[in-house]
């Protein structure tokens, strides 16, 4: 049986350079190498995830999180129902978001998007602008999604690297017109922070500004005053 945790990766508010929130990554432990690696698959219950989200809130400042979910999961009232039990139960939880890799039907999101936010529980589409790349489709569930995520790692992956201010400024724009928040991730360099903020992106999360750790450690303390320290540089 496999061991899991969450590791966190901080989202930095462009215009005031704090942490904002923090996306937890799944993580398993080797018993081979005694080290956490990505795990091939995702698929992990939802009580797990509520397990590990509680144990991560021990550890984090910022008490806003946002966690994968699967397009089943997505699906699934006895999830939204989990989710918004933990959320009733767990008072220092600020704002709880779940992030959507694969894009839902307009259908599917639009029976399931009311059960969530009357929860107060955020969406957001991830990887937009590479593995969600139908800004049509995107215009469709942009009234019911609350955060479009911009994946610059998966550009730089698939080689799409020309003119990325021109590739994102088109989901920025939706964005905008939806009242939806802008964030970009694979920030890995002050120029890829100009890119963000020239786009007209809120957040930015990546390497330039911590690599996912397990929020336990005592690093992720120090990790808050690096930040601050980003304000001589940015």
């Amino acid at each position: 049986m496999n061991t899991y945790t969450y590791f966190a990766q901080a989202i930095v508010n462009v215009a005031t350079r704090k942490v904002e929130k923090y996306e937890l990554l799944l993580r398993a432990w080797s018993p081979q190498t005694h080290e956490w690696y990505l795990p091939n698959s995702f698929d992990i219950s939802v009580g797990m995830q509520t397990r590990m989200l509680k144990e991560a809130l021990k550890d984090l400042e910022v008490k806003r999180v946002g966690i994968n979910l699967t397009p089943e999961q997505f699906a699934s009232r006895g999830v939204v129902q989990r989710l918004a039990h933990f959320v009733a139960q767990t008072p220092e939880l600020i704002e709880l978001t779940v992030e959507l890799t694969t894009a839902p039907t307009l259908t599917e999101l639009s029976a399931m998007a009311p059960e969530y936010h009357q929860h107060g529980i955020l969406i957001a589409l991830d990887d937009v602008g590479s593995d969600i790349d139908d800004l049509d489709l995107a215009a469709q569930l942009a009234p019911n999604v609350d955060i479009f995520k911009f994946a610059l790692q998966n550009l730089r992956e698939q080689g799409h690297t020309d003119d990325l201010l021109g590739q994102m400024r088109p989901w920025a724009e939706l964005a905008a017109q939806h009242d939806v928040q802008f964030t970009v991730e694979g920030v890995e360099t002050y120029t890829d922070l100009q890119l963000a903020r020239q786009a007209g992106a809120t957040r930015a999360q990546g390497f330039f500004f911590n690599h996912p750790i397990a929020p336990r450690e005592q690093k992720q303390r120090a990790f808050a005053q690096q930040i601050s320290n980003l304000n001589d540089l940015i």
